[in-house]
């Protein structure tokens, strides 16, 4: 039996909604990445700066519209809450990722401080590890209609290992920025800092969701 099957045909629909609307959240990380790459080579755009400040609007609009449908609607039963704080969790994947890009654009990060975070830390491992938990979420959010209880905690434990594996390689790029903070400016170093963090919150978010769905299949939707 799937998760889904004793949910309403209205939930269902629903929860394609969520689904979409958790696409658009990742693509805001998609094209964070774009932009990091452009960053690394001395020539961030406004156009990706400009699609990644949209797609993060647009999230903000679909999770409104979703939370206004949840809360008002006969739907999800005693799982109400458990749904509304799932988006909450799922939002901050753009919000983070549009705080990133605009430190990245606002701020007047010296060359040499970004061609050590890129060329001399594991920032970039770090940002497909954060992908990389992304889109083991997302293959949650897919299995919810299709798959048992046990299969979908697999999937869940595959966010959590990713989640753990992107804060491990965290760590690894926080040391190198630390220890080499004499031969950097000191404000990029805070920047710098703070931008790994921020990004950091980005995998948080996603396995934090995942932790919303065991809540739900705690609940009795076996």
């Amino acid at each position: 039996m799937s998760f889904t099957s004793l949910f309403k045909k209205g939930e269902d629909r629903l929860l394609e909604q969520i689904l979409q609307y958790y696409l658009t959240l990742e693509s805001c990380y998609d094209n964070l990445q774009k932009y990091l790459l452009e960053i690394k080579a001395g020539n961030g755009s406004d156009e990706t700066y400009k699609i990644i400040s949209d797609l993060e609007k647009k999230a903000d609009e679909n999770h409104e519209k979703l939370a206004e449908s949840i809360a008002s609607g006969s739907f999800f039963s005693y799982i109400r809450d458990d749904f509304l704080q799932l988006l909450e969790k799922m939002d901050y994947v753009a919000d983070y990722s549009k705080d990133v890009a605009k430190i990245f654009k606002e701020y007047n990060i010296e060359p040499v401080s970004i061609q050590y975070l890129f060329d001399k830390t594991q920032f970039t491992d770090f940002t497909a590890a954060i992908k990389e938990t992304l889109t083991s979420f997302e293959d949650v959010l897919r299995s919810v209609k299709k798959s048992p209880p046990n299969a979908l905690l697999v999937k869940v434990k595959n966010v959590e290992g990713n989640e753990e594996k992107a804060d491990y390689i965290k760590d690894k790029v926080q040391i190198s920025i630390h220890n080499n903070c004499k031969d950097l400016p000191v404000l990029d170093v805070i920047t710098l800092r703070d931008i790994v963090n921020l990004l950091d919150n980005v995998a948080d978010s996603a396995e934090d969701s995942s932790d919303i769905i065991i809540q739900l299949i705690a609940k009795g939707y076996k």
